[in-house]
């Protein structure tokens, strides 16, 4: 049985989140067991706005990056087919734009690592490559209509002030000559004392024992001068759609947004799997849907507390936004497959092929045809504007093979460029080839034949 969704996690403890999201949940709810090698699987159905139920197989890494995502789930979609590629957790945000909490949905995924570097006089330079996986606009404009009720009981998880919160609030007692101790309201505006206080020590706003510094004052008077009635309460959570960058390491660089964005201009999380997945969506032509809730900025002063909220946000506005999707999911009995083959060897036998006009499996020996003659994506977008497509249509894929086999699916699916025509372009370079001549009759047949 083909599932609706693979939903994979990075680590456990954004599993076991995805495993408390129970709003909508047909019995018997979360149903773990040992799927393909022993691998631990929950699975479970939820109820849809199409009335039919949503099958959604989740699980996790066990490590974080990019190599771990993509092989655990490349092994349970090879066991168990699935119509959506998924992925929720938590990221580091950017600051200013998005709050601890707040989820981001992602429209174009990309690795900001992935590149060449060089050495020019003994200075280090980066030449990126960001090549970018694209959610289709129609599931860009289901994440963006995803919004937050509140009376969503998960929100009471969230924790009350965010610790910078309080850290400003302890600096305008300072900057007033009052002890925050000392304050009616210290419980209350300042619950994490024991965690504030060592920030303030660590940023040198504050001198040891209390005392406020030169940069501190500064702060505080700016804070001031910012909110003259007093300070704002933390916002509500907010759900974006924005690009989200994947690296390979964990970041603590508080520069890293103004580096990423001045490339990516939108960008607002990073994170360390999701672009695999991207890759991995792209090469099996199913959807693949990511969702990351801020836990952080990406720097020194990290608030560990919103992690846990983080994950379950994340699921939550996840399996809440797959829940009235499911129409876009691809129909279950036109799941592409690609058969196994053996590199390098065709089917001799000219009825063994498959037909584009009968099937939606992947032609081996047409597929090969024009990897062979158009390699290069260059000649691939000029053949495809030939055949009266645009060149945007075309993606940055570098190998081939999966390059012709992304395009032929979509010359299957209704694309602006039709199977007809793609061959009869081709036909124009390579008149007497046999490959191409038998695909065109096949199509030219099924038109004829069609009642």
């Amino acid at each position: 049985m083909t599932l609706d969704v693979l939903l994979i996690c990075a680590l456990k403890d954004e599993y076991d989140q995805v495993l408390n999201v129970t709003y909508g949940l047909i019995d018997p709810g979360w149903v773990e067991s040992h799927g393909p090698k022993g691998w631990t699987v929950a699975d479970a159905s939820f109820m849809t706005s199409s009335g039919a139920p949503l099958r959604i197989r989740s699980t996790w890494a066990t490590h974080m990056g990019r190599e771990q995502a993509q092989a655990v789930a490349s092994m349970l979609i090879q066991a168990q087919p699935a119509r959506c590629l998924a992925m929720c957790g938590i990221c580091a945000g950017r600051r200013g734009k998005v709050a601890l909490g707040d989820v981001i949905f992602a429209d174009r995924l990309w690795s900001y690592d992935a590149g060449k570097t060089t050495v020019e006089d003994g200075e280090e330079r980066f030449e990126g490559d960001m090549f970018q996986f694209h959610a289709p606009p129609v599931w860009i404009q289901r994440m963006q209509q995803v919004s937050v009720s509140e009376q969503a009981l998960w929100l009471a998880e969230r924790p009350a002030l965010p610790l910078e919160n309080q850290e400003d609030w302890v600096l305008l007692r300072l900057l007033a000559g009052e002890d925050p101790l000392g304050r009616a309201d210290f419980k209350e505006a300042c619950p994490d004392w024991s965690d504030v206080l060592p920030r303030l020590w660590q940023r040198k706003w504050v001198a040891q024992p209390l005392i406020l510094t030169d940069i501190g004052r500064a702060r505080a008077a700016e804070l001031q001068l910012l909110h003259p009635h007093g300070l704002p309460s933390p916002p509500a959570i907010q759900v974006c759609v924005a690009p989200i960058a994947t690296g390979a390491s964990v970041t603590e660089d508080a520069g890293i947004f103004p580096r990423l964005a001045s490339y990516m201009r939108k960008v607002l999380g990073v994170e360390m799997e999701a672009s695999a997945l991207g890759a991995l969506g792209n090469l099996l032509d199913v959807p693949v849907v990511v969702a990351k809730a801020v836990s952080d900025y990406g720097d020194a002063f990290k608030d560990d507390r919103y992690r846990r909220f983080a994950a379950r946000a994340s699921a939550e506005c996840l399996i809440g936004m797959l829940r009235r999707a499911t129409d876009l999911l691809p129909d279950r009995d036109a799941r592409v497959t690609i058969p196994p083959e053996k590199p390098g060897v065709m089917p001799a036998d000219p009825a063994s092929r498959t037909s584009p006009s009968t099937s939606t499996a992947l032609p081996r020996d047409l597929i090969h045809v024009l990897a062979e003659e158009y390699p290069d994506v260059r000649d691939a977008r000029a053949l495809w504007e030939r055949a009266g497509g645009k060149v945007s249509e075309v993606e940055n894929i570098p190998r081939p093979r999966d390059l012709w086999q992304r395009l032929w699916i979509r010359s299957m699916q209704g694309a602006s460029v039709r199977p007809a025509t793609l061959l009869k372009a081709a036909l124009e370079d390579l008149p007497d080839n046999t490959v191409l001549i038998h695909h065109l009759e096949s199509l030219t047949a099924a038109k004829t034949t069609k009642p």
